[in-house]
């Protein structure tokens, strides 16, 4: 099975691949496995819920996979006007979701969602310095995957920018570890974007 995702965009392809054997990529392409069962790509196992970049290779076999294709220099996010594009594409700024004082100002944008089994997945886009908002809750597990440019995913122990105390770098092809604990808590985070970013966000709601 192939379906193309509704927030596949004309500077970015997003596809849903189930059920497949054999399987080529050619272009450079960030492979997401969304199954609990690892996914052979050459001599590359790729862990459940992790992601990396490949190209010219083949998929062995895999049962649930996000496949993510983006122009060379838009990897990087040196390229295109992401702002423009998402505007013109009817992306969505965060305040018209998120009604919180804090985000009113806040340049970050968000795609239509997906939703793949218990799953919901929707990208985020965000320019160079943008502090994405600090919180500790979700009612749903929560990864992110770095699509376009540089960001961090930060730790605080506060409610307090001043109290970061872990970043984790997040470059094209990156899935975080969960920042959350058996029990679904959180610690206080946000996504921070070095560069222009865009990173797809996967909601687990089960």
């Amino acid at each position: 099975m192939e379906k193309t995702l509704n927030f596949s965009e004309p500077f970015l392809n997003a596809e849903y691949v189930s059920d497949i054997e054999n399987y080529p990529i050619q272009d450079k392409t960030i492979v997401i496995n969304l199954d609990s069962q690892k996914v052979e790509i050459e001599d590359f196992q790729l862990q459940p819920m992790k992601s990396a970049l490949f190209s010219n290779s083949i998929i062995t076999k895999a049962k649930s996979l996000i496949l993510i294709t983006v122009s060379e220099e838009d990897f990087l996010g040196q390229k295109i006007q992401i702002d423009e594009e998402i505007i013109k594409y009817s992306w969505h700024h965060v305040f018209d979701f998120f009604n919180l004082p804090h985000l009113k100002n806040t340049p970050l944008w968000l795609s239509e969602k997906e939703t793949i089994g218990t799953m919901e997945l929707n990208l985020w886009y965000a320019p160079k310095g943008t502090h994405c908002g600090l919180h500790n809750n979700h009612p749903f597990r929560e990864l992110h995957t770095q699509i376009i440019g540089v960001g961090s995913m930060q730790k605080f122990h506060e409610n307090n920018p001043k109290t970061l105390y872990q970043e984790v770098m997040m470059s094209p092809g990156y899935t975080h570890d969960p920042f959350y604990s058996n029990g679904g808590k959180y610690p206080w985070h946000q996504y921070y974007a070095e560069t222009d970013c865009i990173w797809l966000a996967i909601e687990m709601h089960e």
